[in-house]
């Protein structure tokens, strides 16, 4: 600093302006990532006639200037995270359910090539 004349600091306040040097950068960089991401699984688990709520990189940002008193987070009652956690048991127990359709057991089968292999090997002696 003591090197760098007024114009020259002036200069480069006015460049950090435009294009913004240092850890805001960085926390916007990982911001955009973060939402990028989430956009992506919220695009792929959406159904189909359903609107998605996309998110912006603002949403993941840090305030690091909050001026006053901290907000005091919302407290859960016991209700709310009871239905919380029974919606993520449901939503499980149906993905569950959705793949037992699709594919039958795979010890089922084992057992039946097993007992044929039984047979075989008596019938054979």
């Amino acid at each position: 600093m003591d090197q760098l004349t007024s114009s020259q600091i002036s200069e480069w306040e006015a460049y950090d302006r435009l294009d913004p040097i240092g850890s805001w950068r960085e926390d916007y960089r990982l911001a955009y990532l973060s939402a990028l991401v989430t956009n992506l699984v919220i695009s792929t688990n959406t159904k189909k006639g359903h609107t998605p709520k996309f998110t912006n990189p603002i949403d993941f940002m840090i305030n690091w200037d909050v001026g006053g008193k901290p907000k005091e987070p919302k407290k859960q009652s016991v209700d709310e995270l009871k239905a919380i956690l029974l919606g993520i048991a449901s939503l499980q127990n149906k993905r569950i359910r959705r793949q037992r359709k699709k594919e039958p057991p795979k010890n089922v089968a084992k057992k039946r090539n097993n007992g044929s292999r039984n047979v075989d090997s008596k019938s054979s002696s």
